[in-house]
């Protein structure tokens, strides 16, 4: 009887699957705008599913769908639209134009039309940051997005950049987004070797709705990036692009001495090549040289980028590949970036539509010549401090005209190497010496899924972000400092240095997705697996003592058995590692809709961690989320003048495991190690290096979020408004503790901290018509940091020296400091005032105060405008911060006045310094007994609101229209002119402004203005 059953109910369901099955057809048809005309390449999308396929030529489309299932119709400038398959078997769709709708959100594990997204999401065009002169993507994102911070802290051609998103999310931890490109994580700072040419989107998720999903990651927001591919049933077409231009340096906002006036002050205070000088030998040695060294170790730069793409489409199968050379020389000599990058992307899916798969591959090779030393105290080691500081009365030049190697100091001669030949000893170092990174980066995933039921569609990705990172530094045995690199008696001098690691990073993700609609209901739930394992290894070394007639090579290194002086003192050095680390997770999402008006989100998430021990590996995070779009509402039809009303909101948890600020560190501090060396009467010992805590755990992220989405007049006036609290608990903090243990700190979670923060953006199209179309867009945001609890034993602050600290009720890296009050009119001292507002000449601890001032940047955001007329288009894009604070060491180095004589030139402020009883000035005497370090550790002189306002890129260009075209063989010509950074607006006095995220500016490397002329050519 139970055999007669068990046949009886397979046969039933082979009959229920055969049925399921049978209901599965082919619907065809016709997709048009609202002018009557066929839409090549629009999207027809199985909702819910990633079952998709693309309009022809001619608009036609067909693809296989189940009675029940939803079409989603979608092309750039329309409206998408939904609907419901029935029993027809032809539906032919027209759109009507928009400027809202037609935006797809991609999460990198879901993707959501606007309307359908009840998360804090915000997108950015193709259009901003294509074909842009930066030679990273990531700065180009700077004052597009409300809320992210972009903040590039060098000139240097293919630096990287500091990313913020809705402020500060940890103390000691990481900080920075996560970035997701085609579905697999990558390392922040790679982006210098991804050529932004081949991006088609980039979304940035904001709120735990959308980044609870990324659990342990996504704590500070994510960046999720999808590059260009082809699309079906395309011809093959080629784009080629290519730019040329130059670089030069911004102006510098303070004004130095000449050659006269430096010349004079020495004079005065009687020291210096002035201080032995008459007034009539002055006029003589001031009329030979008045140098700007600005001039001599700047210089203006090229950039010129080729960049070629092929796409091509079958019926089932698409094909993008591209080829890019970037060239970028920085403004400063010797400096420069390159960059060779090669990109495919293939899609394919089988004859029913039901398997689809992807592959994106892409190898990037980039080489950066530098120079050591930019932003150091070592004075001789300090490239950008001498173009500052140099004397103007140093010739630049040797007898012949040409710029000088030395400055006629001879190697090696310690008596020639003074204060005043810094600029000549740079000027050499520059030439001679070399600093060479190179990165060859390899980004690559393989993306598949399988609808291998009703509704029920099983898929699986794999990834894998691969650099290898390469140093060389030569400090050549023949440049001036060559000889003291060993010794000055030793017959080689120099230093070789080289390094090497590997940074292997690996992704895989398996899920299960149901997704259904029926009548007013639609559901989406899916379940999914992860693993990610990291490696890094990487080996150096450096040698003492090279042979200059070899000097590049191995043959160059002096054999270390060599004996000189007494000892083997060529012997170099050599190091190894090797670290790893892990993560596993498992997480569910669901997203429920009814009636195209509630959308309803749900995220659970449990990630093991490396980092911790058995009973904290395991870390919980979760989101919900729900949207009401409001102007669906029976009560808003007549609302004719309202095309979106949406209301956001959303609150969930995410975690931080990089609870120090780089992917493998904090990787052993559950564990108690041990050192062995010398300990009582020289006897061996075995002492404690770290005391282990097994109580450390996950930084925990929780957020709040309600936003509203709208849009007026058929999208005319769109945008959309966010308010924020984001809190932190569990900071990975220092505990201290008794230092009889043999440390004096514990690594412990201790603390909270909050972001509250309001969001707008905002797009308002001015005219479209008679051909024109002008468009204003601007967005802003205000964050307001506080710390809300630090360890008890610091009692409400953490001061560790310097001139910031960590105070309750105050930003994170908050300025502590004693306040200037000018100068004593009696003495010419300077004076500040004490915690309680009295005039003292001292500086003291006890005196400093909270000034509420922070590094990072309470108001931030962006506008633009972008105007066409026919073939014309021009475009501007500005970025603004405000309510941020930096030391300015480069100002007080050159307002120096503890003495003038030290080797330097001079501000003209300097001139107004106190020199009797009763002149009021704010530039103390020379010879007071506080100089510059001084300042700007203890006082707030130095304090400078790096609030700006910067034009940061402005286009014009004209497209040749296909008429003209038409015996060419080109689809499509554009030539533009486009420049960066050209206007900056700041009372910060220095070379930049936008200096990045850090407490105090000394001699940094500057960012530059870039002008470029660019032709873009289809065919």
């Amino acid at each position: 009887m139970r055999s007669k059953f068990k046949w009886i109910f397979a046969l039933l369901l082979a009959f229920s699957v055969q049925f399921t099955f049978a209901q599965e057809k082919t619907v065809t048809g016709t997709v048009k705008g609202s002018d009557g005309m066929s839409l090549p390449a629009a999207n027809v999308i199985v909702k819910g599913t990633t079952r998709a396929t693309q309009t022809d030529f001619d608009g036609n489309y067909s693809i296989k769908v189940s009675q029940g299932e939803s079409l989603v119709f979608s092309y750039t400038g329309y409206v998408s639209q939904t609907i419901v398959v029935g029993a027809t078997s032809k539906i032919d769709v027209t759109l009507s134009e928009t400027q809202l709708e037609t935006v797809v959100i991609n999460t990198g594990y879901k993707s959501f039309t606007k309307r359908d997204n009840p998360s804090a999401i915000a997108t950015i065009s193709i259009e901003s940051i294509e074909d842009r002169a930066n030679a990273s993507v990531i700065q180009n994102l700077q004052g597009q997005i409300a809320g992210l911070n972009v903040a590039t802290g060098s000139g240097q051609p293919g630096s990287d950049s500091t990313i913020i998103l809705r402020g500060v999310g940890s103390i000691n931890g990481n900080i920075e987004p996560l970035f997701i490109v085609d579905g697999s994580p990558v390392d922040e700072d790679g982006f210098r070797s991804i050529n932004q040419n081949d991006i088609a989107t980039i979304s940035v998720l904001k709120d735990a709705s959308a980044t609870s999903i990324y659990g342990n990651r996504g704590g500070n927001g994510v960046i999720v990036i999808t590059t260009k591919r082809g699309k079906l049933n395309e011809k093959m077409k080629f784009r080629y692009s290519s730019q040329y231009g130059i670089n030069e340096l911004q102006g510098l906002n303070i004004e130095l001495m000449n050659s006269r006036q430096m010349l004079k002050l020495e004079q005065q205070y009687g020291g210096g090549l002035g201080g032995g000088l008459s007034d009539a030998e002055i006029d003589v040695r001031a009329k030979q040289a008045n140098t700007n060294w600005a001039d001599i170790f700047f210089r203006k730069g090229t950039t010129q980028t080729h960049d070629l793409s092929i796409t091509s489409g079958s019926e089932k199968t698409s094909n993008f590949t591209s080829l890019s050379y970037f060239d970028q020389e920085g403004i400063f000599i010797n400096t420069n970036f390159k960059r060779f990058s090669v990109r495919n992307n293939f899609t394919g899916r089988s004859e029913n539509n039901k398997f689809n798969y992807s592959f994106n591959f892409s190898a990037n090779f980039s080489r950066s010549n530098g120079i050591d030393g930019a932003g150091t105290n070592a004075i001789f080691f300090a490239p950008f401090s001498a173009a500052l500081r140099g004397l103007p009365y140093l010739s630049p030049y040797d007898a012949d005209g040409s710029i000088t190697r030395d400055g006629g100091i001879a190697p090696g001669d310690a008596s020639a190497v003074t204060a005043n030949a810094i600029p000549y000893v740079l000027l050499n170092s520059a030439m001679m010496n070399t600093d060479v990174e190179d990165e060859f980066k390899m980004v690559s995933a393989l993306n598949a899924t399988y609808n291998f039921a009703k509704n029920l569609t099983a898929g699986i990705q794999i990834g894998i972000d691969y650099s290898t990172f390469t140093t060389k530094e030569v400090l050549d045995p023949r440049s001036i400092l060559g000889p003291f690199q060993v010794s000055q008696a030793a017959t080689f001098g120099g230093i070789q240095s080289e390094g090497s690691t590997r940074d292997f990073r690996f992704n895989t993700t398996a899920n299960l997705n149901y997704n259904n609609t029926f009548g007013k209901h639609s559901i989406d739930v899916t379940a999914y697996t992860e693993y990610n394992k990291a490696h890094y290894d990487g080996i150096n070394f450096q040698v003492r003592g090279l042979d200059a007639r070899l000097l590049g090579t191995g043959a160059a290194f002096v054999d270390f058995n060599t004996i000189e002086l007494g000892g083997e003192i060529y012997t170099p050095t050599i190091g190894s590692f090797k670290l790893q680390e892990g993560l596993f997770s498992y997480f569910g999402n669901m997203q429920y809709e009814y009636d195209n008006k509630y959308v309803l989100s749900g995220t659970l998430r449990r990630d093991a961690s490396f980092r911790f021990v058995d009973d904290n590996k395991w870390g919980t995070f979760w989101s919900v989320g729900g949207a009401w779009s409001i102007d669906q509402e029976s009560f808003m039809k007549d609302k004719t003048a309202l095309n979106l009303l949406k209301l956001r909101a959303s609150y969930g948890t995410s975690g931080n495991q990089r609870i120090i600020n780089a992917q493998y560190s904090g990787l052993n501090l559950t564990r108690s190690l041990y050192g062995q060396g010398g300990g009582y009467d020289s006897g061996n010992a075995t002492f404690a290096t770290q005391i282990g805590n097994v109580d450390l755990q996950w930084e925990e992220l929780k957020q709040s979020n309600i936003g509203l989405d709208f849009g007026i007049w058929k999208n005319k006036l769109s945008g959309s408004f966010d308010v924020y609290v984001k809190t932190t608990e569990q900071l990975f903090q220092d505990r201290p503790v008794s230092p009889i243990t043999g440390t004096s700190i514990l690594r412990a979670n201790i603390g909270s901290l909050e972001n509250r923060g309001i969001e707008a953006e905002l797009k308002y199209v001015v005219y479209d018509k008679n051909g024109w179309n002008i468009g204003v867009n601007a967005n802003a945001s205000y964050n307001k940091n506080k710390i809300l609890e630090l360890a008890d034993s610091f009692e409400g602050i953490q001061f560790q020296g310097g001139a910031s600290a960590l105070i309750e009720g105050e930003p994170v890296d908050v300025f502590y400091i004693q306040r200037y009050a000018g100068v004593n009119p009696a003495n010419g001292n300077a004076l500040f005032l004490d915690a309680e507002g009295n005039l003292t000449e001292q500086i003291s601890d006890a005196s400093r105060v909270s000034t509420g001032k922070s590094i990072y940047p309470v108001w931030q955001g962006g506008f633009g405008t972008n105007i066409s007329y026919k073939g014309f288009e021009l475009a501007s894009q500005w970025s603004w911060m405000a309510k941020l604070w930096r030391n300015n060491l480069d100002l007080g180095t050159v307002e120096e006045t503890n003495t003038v004589i030290d080797g330097g030139n001079r501000s003209t402020t300097v001139l107004n310094a106190w020199q009797n009883p009763g002149d009021i000035t704010t530039i103390p005497r020379v010879g007071n007994p506080l100089n510059s370090i001084d300042y700007i550790n203890g006082t707030d002189r130095y304090l400078e609101d790096a609030s700006f306002l910067r034009l940061r890129n402005v286009s014009l260009g004209y497209t040749f229209g296909s008429k003209s075209l038409e015996k060419t063989p080109f689809s499509g010509v554009k030539f533009f002119v486009q420049a960066e950074n050209i206007v900056t607006f700041s009372s910060y006095r220095g070379w930049d402004a936008e200096a990045g995220f850090r407490s105090t500016d000394r001699g940094n490397y500057p960012t530059p203005k870039i002008y470029t002329f660019g032709a873009t050519i289809n065919f």
